[in-house]
């Protein structure tokens, strides 16, 4: 692996965080506040620019992070609840707590506006406003969204009781935002059938025709959904969840390049060994040793 490329880990309690660092980047612009007020219901320890290349990569298991990240420029992939998206700019995803979730860079640079929230009724807020069954959203007034992260920023900086007050408000404003943006953004039940049957399909063989019929929708409409929902189409994203899937197994498991191409139905382990490198940058092996190298 080049050296200018470095393996971070860092455990906290029952999370994980891992990842690959390419230089300095990811670059964190943040401002950070280390001691909150307590009686505050909600907080940002940090929040800023998130400067990110195409080689960096973030995975959190059993998260203790909740973020808004909403992307200003270049393309994210962000997984989680076993589905893979691609985020553009003008987008929002959401690393939610508890759960298992992964960054990346599609290309060769990218740029993020980043929330990261805490407090002692997070959870509940996030729960009474909907935001625990939502993974990524397309941001309605850019305008708005810009300045209340913006003065979240501002606030952070000046880390004074009057500044701590009017972020915790802003930190529920950014909340509800997002809530009344979800209301036009969520997956048909025919886009979601559809999602379902390809996580549970990709060690098995799938034709388009098997996922609309198992969608419920005429093919014209799943197209569209995929298209206005995930930003691609049915089968590119089919094929980018079995790279994604392989990426899992090289990481956890003890298969060899050669069983994973057989196991997902790649027609050799060349070509699969092809296909992951265009997508990720690096061949199947130094994914293979990821865990070896950060243990």
């Amino acid at each position: 692996m080049p050296e200018h490329i470095r393996f971070i880990e860092v455990r906290r309690g029952k999370s994980w965080l891992g990842g690959y660092n390419y230089g300095p980047y990811p670059l964190h612009k943040f401002s950070i506040i280390n001691k909150p007020d307590p009686v505050y219901p909600l907080w940002t320890p940090s929040c800023g620019l998130d400067e990110w290349r195409r080689e960096c990569y973030r995975e959190r298991r059993f998260s203790d992070t909740f973020a808004v990240e909403y992307v200003q420029q270049g393309v994210f992939i962000f997984q989680q609840n076993n589905l893979t998206m691609r985020v553009n700019p003008g987008e929002i995803f959401l690393p939610h707590l508890d759960m298992d979730n992964s960054i990346r860079c599609e290309t060769a640079f990218a740029v993020k506006k980043t929330v990261i929230m805490e407090g002692p009724l997070l959870r509940q807020i996030l729960e009474m406003l909907g935001l625990t069954r939502v993974d990524m959203i397309s941001a309605g007034d850019h305008a708005r969204l810009d300045g209340i992260i913006d003065r979240l920023y501002e606030l952070n900086g000046e880390n004074t009781q009057e500044s701590r007050r009017e972020s915790s408000i802003l930190c529920y404003s950014l909340l509800v935002e997002l809530a009344e943006m979800i209301t036009v953004c969520r997956r048909p039940p025919e886009l979601q059938r559809a999602l379902e049957y390809i996580y549970n399909q990709l060690e098995s063989t799938m034709s388009l025709q098997d996922l609309v019929r198992h969608s419920g929708a005429s093919s014209a409409t799943l197209h569209r959904q995929f298209r206005r929902f995930m930003n691609t189409s049915p089968v590119a994203y089919y094929l980018e969840q079995k790279l994604e899937r392989a990426k899992t197994l090289l990481e956890s498991h003890s298969y060899s390049v050669k069983e994973i191409a057989e196991l997902l139905h790649y027609s050799s382990p060349q070509y699969f060994a092809s296909e992951f490198k265009r997508k990720y940058g690096f061949p199947p092996k130094h994914f293979k040793c990821r865990r070896k190298q950060g243990n």
